[in-house]
């Protein structure tokens, strides 16, 4: 099987079902697939004999307008004869700025092509679970001699009408903060995302120093009553200093509340790029799971 018996194409939506079916193999149950669209975004397929067999694909983020992120998939059978690359190359032409793209630490193909185009990895994410059982009841407890001067309450407690609006406005913050490395647009991320109907009141904790709330960590409900997973966390820039002891002690409250109302388990998505994620990854007695490798650059 060569490249050139390889045509290439722009998708259509009569592509849905081979694309869908694409990923599947080439992710298998792992989330890429959701991450890159599920083969909804429009690209590029590449197909021989009526098969698709490569998908490639640019699209930029309202969220975070800086890069455009590109995704290249390759059935097993058609790799290593530089359709990847043809893809590559149809998908980012003429696309100005710089590029990210993200793959599984376990794909050891998809890295080695990363790095062949000239990207370097700028993020590692974490996906590891916390069983609850496991969480020590002191953990937190030294890092509350550091953040003295601070309430650490739930937001069930709070009973002022501008609650809602204040605490949007933290996780706008704390996103901004924690995203440094890859500036977003906070203001298309409404109180839906940050306050939505996964959100259990008595799990989402927040910092207040006086009348200003300084740093938030949540536990968001899944489908299954005794699964959570980690949601915002983190500090506003000002208190910056503060960011590993205060995300810590917020964190283990958040954990404990949810582990009060019968969730066993808790996942979560720790970044590289952010200090208090990675003082969490080092704090808490996780279970590893995946990686995620975030690979950035310009075109040649």
């Amino acid at each position: 099987m060569s490249a050139s018996a390889f045509s290439l194409r722009p998708t259509t939506p009569a592509d849905q079902p081979a694309l869908r079916a694409l990923l599947r193999r080439v992710w298998g149950e792992h989330p890429g697939a959701a991450y890159h669209g599920n083969g909804r975004r429009p690209g590029t397929v590449a197909e021989q004999g009526g098969k698709l067999l490569g998908y490639g694909h640019c699209w930029r983020s309202a969220l975070h307008p800086t890069f455009s992120y590109v995704g290249v998939h390759v059935h097993p059978e058609a790799r290593g004869q530089g359709l990847g690359t043809q893809l590559w190359q149809e998908v980012t032409r003429g696309v100005p700025g710089p590029f990210k793209a993200k793959t599984d630490a376990g794909q050891v193909e998809a890295v080695r092509f990363l790095r062949d185009r000239g990207l370097r990895l700028s993020v590692t994410t974490h996906e590891p679970t916390l069983g609850l059982a496991r969480l020590p009841s002191a953990v937190g407890e030294e890092e509350l001699q550091e953040v003295r001067g601070f309430e650490l309450l739930p937001l069930s407690s709070f009973g002022d009408p501008r609650t809602t609006q204040r605490v949007t406005d933290l996780h706008r913050a704390v996103y901004a903060h924690t995203h440094e490395h890859d500036p977003p647009q906070v203001e298309v991320l409404d109180e839906e995302d940050f306050l939505g109907d996964d959100l259990h009141p008595a799990w989402l904790w927040v910092a207040r120093r006086g009348d200003r709330l300084a740093g938030v960590s949540s536990v968001r409900r899944t489908e299954n009553p005794t699964r959570g997973e980690l949601g915002w966390f983190g500090v506003r820039r000002e208190f910056a200093a503060l960011r590993e002891p205060l995300t810590l002690a917020l964190t283990v409250r958040a954990l404990h509340a949810a582990a009060q109302d019968g969730v066993e388990e808790v996942s979560a998505e720790l970044d590289s790029a952010d200090p208090g994620a990675l003082h969490l990854h080092r704090s808490l007695p996780w279970t590893p799971g995946s990686r995620w490798l975030t690979f950035t650059g310009r075109a040649p």
